[in-house]
């Protein structure tokens, strides 16, 4: 124990500015409601709901800008967050979902530097034209366009120059946000999802594995809606990964200039994320909205492969038996308490199980949509002090991610 809080206090050192600026906006935003709080008695129901939601919006907006300057983990938690529209206010959703794909790209210099460490001082050689400026950034890597001397165009994909470093620096005090603040959140196992973005963050700055892992989701059948971009194993290291260019629209764009085939196509993908989950028991880890381009063939192109979650085959099986109960697809021989016992849920009560299963009919009878089903599951579960698998938390993350874009565009899950 003293080890970890040694390994913290250096990392919080370490890491300097960043963690003395989490310290000024918490200190902030916590102002903020304590100053809403003194003038909310004074004003009408009306004039309260309008601080609160100007109170809202100021701490969204500084709490995204912490994340966003912070990078790494603190984005991806921040995107986790932004797919929490159960939990947090609105205005936090739509801050938050800036983060999806809203990094600013370091110079082209230090790229040049990783590029001439991984490929040598020659590397300009492999390449016709390759483009400077970058053309989408993110936490831990942004994205360059070239044209091999081929002819083909294609995505470069380079670890920006202290993401390894900043990881282990802040992999540190996550871990003990999420073991010290866990008491104080019960709307989700705050350590459980600190451990599995850490987890996440660390697979993503390997990009030999997100090169396997792109190798395993090409090799799926997937259905005709899924496409999976072309890679260049000879060019890939840990560092730099190279798969063809694709013209495309992001999700969110398409969806905002075509609302009236929202429905179809946001219905159809998740169909294909419940195949990878329930039947090949490989699946993309990391949907969100930033990570799809449509294609003008209608085609949606899945980018970003440093997280897919892989089941066990028992795993895939009671997992998809346990979805679709949870989901109103099918009516099981078996109670569900049983079906959450044989699906590796533990409980110390094993009457609980009971309750949760008395809880899903009677909100399946009120007609709540599916993804919020299981939200309202595994929220109880945690009440009750269910233990529930790390594979099953991950896989529930990626449909409740799907559940929140369906929201936004006002799409019932039946």
């Amino acid at each position: 124990m003293l080890n970890e809080l040694f390994d913290t206090v250096n990392s919080v050192v370490t890491g300097g500015e960043r963690y003395l600026s989490a310290t000024r906006v918490g200190i902030e935003i916590e102002q903020s409601y304590r100053a809403y709080r003194n003038q909310a008695g004074e004003l009408s129901p009306l004039e309260q709901r309008k601080l609160l939601a100007q109170t809202h919006h100021k701490g969204a907006r500084k709490l995204t800008q912490l994340f966003h300057d912070n990078g790494a983990i603190w984005v991806k938690f921040g995107q986790f967050l932004s797919s929490r529209s159960d939990i947090l206010p609105m205005q936090y959703v739509a801050e938050l979902e800036k983060l999806q794909d809203d990094a600013k790209p370091v110079s082209f210099r230090r790229i040049d530097e990783v590029l001439t460490r991984e490929w040598g001082s020659e590397w300009r050689q492999q390449f016709a034209e390759f483009n400077e400026q970058a053309v989408a950034a993110a936490s831990v890597a942004q994205v360059h366009k070239a044209v091999l001397k081929t002819g083909e165009p294609v995505a470069v994909k380079v670890q920006l120059p202290h993401a390894r470093k900043l990881f282990r620096q802040d992999s540190m005090v996550f871990k003990a946000l999420g073991t010290f603040g866990a008491p104080l959140i019960s709307q989700f196992d705050l350590k459980q999802v600190m451990e599995q973005i850490i987890t996440m963050t660390m697979q993503e700055l390997d990009f030999l594995t997100e090169e396997s892992n792109l190798r395993k989701f090409s090799a799926l059948p997937h259905a005709d809606l899924i496409y999976v971009p072309r890679m260049y194993e000879q060019l890939s290291t840990s560092r730099v990964l190279v798969t063809e260019w694709i013209d495309g629209m992001r999700l969110t764009d398409y969806l905002n200039r075509h609302p009236a085939g929202a429905e179809n196509l946001l219905r159809e993908l998740l169909s294909c994320y419940v195949q990878q989950i329930t039947s090949f028991g490989i699946y993309h880890a990391d949907p969100h909205p930033g990570n799809f381009l449509v294609m003008q063939d209608g085609r949606v192109a899945v980018l970003d492969y440093g997280a897919i979650g892989e089941l066990t085959p028992d795993e895939t099986r009671h997992y998809a038996t346990l979805l679709q109960v949870l989901f109103g697809r099918i009516q099981s021989d078996q109670p569900l308490g049983e079906l959450f016992r044989k699906a590796g849920f533990v409980a110390k009560d094993q009457a609980v199980f009971e309750e949760v299963a008395e809880l899903v009919l009677k909100e399946n009878l009120r007609r709540h949509e599916a993804t919020d089903i299981l939200g309202i599951a595994l929220d109880k579960m945690r009440d009750l002090k269910v233990t529930i698998p790390d594979s099953f938390v991950s896989l529930a993350r990626v449909v409740l991610t799907f559940g929140g874009l369906l929201k936004t565009y006002k799409i019932a899950v039946d």
